[in-house]
This record gives C-alpha cells, structure tokens and sequence, in this order.
C-alpha cells in the first residue's frame, strides 16, 4: 500500500512539474507572427489580416473588432503592395503576452496606376497567445514617418 501510494505521489509531482515547466515562447515566435501579417499586407488580403486580430483588437484608432478591421482594409483592395517589411527592434515578452516595436517600409501603386506611394514609420504591436490558433494581434499603432 505504502508503495502504491508513493508511486501515486510521484506520479502527481512529476506531471504537475512538467505541465508548469512549459516552454516560454521565443522573440522568433514574434517575428514569425509579424512576417505573416506583412505578407497579408502585401497581398492586401482583408480577410486574412482581420483574422490575425484578436476578435476585439485594434488597428490604431482606425478600427475596432475584426469586422471593422477587415472592412478598414477592404477599401484599399484597388492598391497594389509592391513591398511591405517591417523590422524589429524591440520584443519584450511576459507570459502570453507581447510587447514588438519596430520600423515598417512600404510601397504601393496607386489605383491609377501611375503613382508609386513609399511610407515609412515606426509600430507597437502588442500580441496575446491564444492556445488554438497562435499569436493574435491585440493592438497595432503606426506612426508615419514625416514627409
């Protein structure tokens, strides 16, 4: 009995060891997550973009909510993206959240196809991990450059 017992003892300090020693996530991790959003950018994908928003996440004070986000860039379908990079400076992780801010870089053709629009400035993105699907989009700020 004694010998059961200690086997059961051991078996619950084991799996409750392991299950609090989950691995912390990585600044790759974050990197990751903003290399698809750039890409959803470039490709001006309304749906896709909205989708790496937590469904009460912000773009700015443009939108709120992704439906908002998703009819936000909808209206820009005609622009095409020639290239769109955003670059990290800082990735500051606590538990399941995070805190990336950086400098972007884009340009576009506008829809008469004659004008080449470049932008440039700098974002904060706060992140929040979500068990199903990954890190989600809480918050976006970008600030342009001054022209």
């Amino acid at each position: 009995m004694a010998s059961s017992l200690s086997r059961f003892l051991f078996l619950i300090i084991s799996t409750s060891a392991f299950s609090a020693c989950k691995p912390a996530h990585t600044n790759n991790e974050i990197e990751s997550a903003m290399r698809i959003y750039d890409y959803f950018l470039q490709k001006v994908d309304a749906d896709s973009i909205a989708s790496l928003f937590t469904m009460d996440g912000d773009l700015g004070k443009q939108a709120h909510g992704r439906a908002a986000i998703k009819n936000f860039f909808s209206q820009y379908k005609d622009i095409k993206v020639l290239s769109q990079k955003s670059t990290t400076l800082s990735i500051e992780i606590a538990g399941d959240a995070a805190t990336q801010k950086g400098t972007y870089k884009q340009s576009d053709i506008l829809p008469s196809g004659k004008d080449t629009l470049r932008v440039s400035g700098s974002f904060t993105t706060d992140w929040i991990w979500n068990q199903q699907t990954g890190w989600l989009i809480k918050s976006i700020e970008a600030k342009p450059d001054k022209q």
